[in-house]
């Protein structure tokens, strides 16, 4: 085992772990491998956004619209990263989830319950630490004229707390070992398919929420990181028992505020270290508990109401015949997925 000077550690040639130094100094501004983390003879491009999705879903053409609000083709939405390591993630990563996709949400859940949790949260770290590296080299101004910091650094990105996301998404690589507890909170959900409604291709990332979600078909997961499982528990205790069908649009993204919502109000978020075992070449992504339990401050709903306002865009104002809809949405008043007896509304086929 050799600990490099910037404190990154290699065993056998590979780096198993990459300090946040580098991981910020290099990876993040696209000098590196976006996993190897090295200089590579062979440089090609990874897709942020799975080259499968772009295929199926005719995206390549199609625009991604940025934190700052433009717009980039999926096909230029990409990071430098070495053939090897392009086919290591396709190969373990990208072709057995795509064919579990594939099945629908059946074939997620089946997935899932034949032990592959760990590589399907793998997954969704790497594709939300990929959206916020790019971030690192897009400009917040997309005017040439202006002279303005990345989007990244505009919007002040904690690489700090991103840097578990990026050790989990690269553990494929690192061959990590991941505690379960590591992993954090992620819950799948039947998706109602509508030929005439929006498209059946979706991505949702809350940054300061360490949140995200993917619809994918008839398949919607989101993911909290960095929370030990806590949120998922928490809304569980809630009211995800009470969903008890498919979900439209604004149902589900409406659960993406409320998870983006829980994770922010997390008073004891556990905190994470990579562990070396020298003898046996290991690593372990360890997770420590703060406390015995998760602790929460009481919900502010106006903050619930923001994020509603955010995930949701003014899509819904055409749909819904609710007074003063705007202002009590930002309230965090306005919900989708209960009625006033707190029964779920169906919108199954």
């Amino acid at each position: 085992m050799i600990h490099l000077d910037d404190g990154s550690i290699s065993i056998n040639g590979k780096l198993v772990f990459v300090s946040l130094k580098r991981f910020r100094d290099k990876v993040c501004e696209e000098k590196v491998c976006f996993i190897c983390a090295e200089e590579s003879s062979e440089p090609t491009k990874e897709h942020i956004v799975p080259d499968w999705i772009l295929k199926r879903f005719s995206l390549y053409n199609q625009k991604i619209q940025l934190p700052n609000g433009t717009l980039l083709p999926y096909r230029q939405y990409v990071l430098p990263c070495c053939m090897s390591c392009n086919q290591l993630l396709s190969r373990e990563l990208e072709a057995p989830i795509s064919k579990a996709f594939k099945a629908g949400f059946e074939g997620v859940e089946d997935f899932l319950m034949k032990g592959n949790r760990s590589a399907l949260f793998v997954w969704l770290a790497l594709i939300f630490v990929k959206m916020h590296c790019k971030d690192n080299s897009l400009p917040l101004n997309r005017d040439h004229r202006e002279n303005t910091e990345s989007i990244a650094k505009e919007l002040e990105y904690d690489w700090g707390l991103m840097h578990h996301i990026y050790c989990l998404a690269r553990a494929s690589f690192s061959e990590a070992i991941i505690q379960p507890e590591a992993l954090g909170s992620l819950c799948i959900f039947s998706l109602k398919v509508d030929p005439d409604a929006r498209e059946h291709f979706d991505i949702g990332s809350i940054t300061f929420a360490n949140t995200f979600s993917i619809r994918i078909g008839d398949v919607g997961i989101i993911a909290c990181f960095g929370d030990g499982g806590a949120v998922q528990s928490k809304l569980h205790q809630l009211f995800l028992n009470r969903i008890e069908g498919k979900l439209n649009f604004f149902q589900f993204r409406e659960l993406l505020a409320h998870f983006a919502c829980c994770r922010f109000h997390l008073k004891n978020p556990p905190y994470f270290s990579s562990l070396f075992d020298i003898d046996k070449s290991e690593v372990t992504i360890v997770c420590t508990q703060i406390d015995e339990e998760p602790d929460f401050h009481k919900i502010d709903h106006s903050i619930l109401g923001k994020l509603m306002k955010l995930v949701l865009y003014d899509s819904p104002k055409d749909f819904v015949e609710i007074p003063n809809y705007e202002q009590r949405l930002l309230d965090g008043d306005v919900g989708f997925l209960f009625d006033e007896n707190g029964v779920f509304i169906s919108h199954s086929d």
